[in-house]
């Protein structure tokens, strides 16, 4: 029983081993990619000047020279100031 599973698990490093070498499968050594497929459009992040969340720049809402995720947040008080 050992040694099945032994030859089993030998099978597995090698075919593993095999497809590494050789680039097999998706976005291998062997693929012809643009190392930017896919990426679409990259985005920068900003930070809520009240809660910390990170979001994308598109989508906050810029108080002054920082950032804020929601109108509440904008409103809130002074910059870090929890509502």
């Amino acid at each position: 029983m050992i040694r099945l599973v032994f030859w089993c698990l030998m099978g597995v490093l090698l075919y593993a081993g095999l497809r590494k070498l050789t680039g097999g499968g998706r976005g291998g050594a062997g693929a012809d990619r643009r190392p930017d497929a896919g990426a679409e459009h990259v985005e920068s992040m900003v930070r809520c000047r009240v809660c910390g969340l990170n979001l994308p720049k598109s989508e906050a809402l810029p108080v002054g020279d920082q950032w804020a995720c929601c109108a509440q947040h904008a409103r809130a008080s002074g910059p870090g100031k929890p509502t």
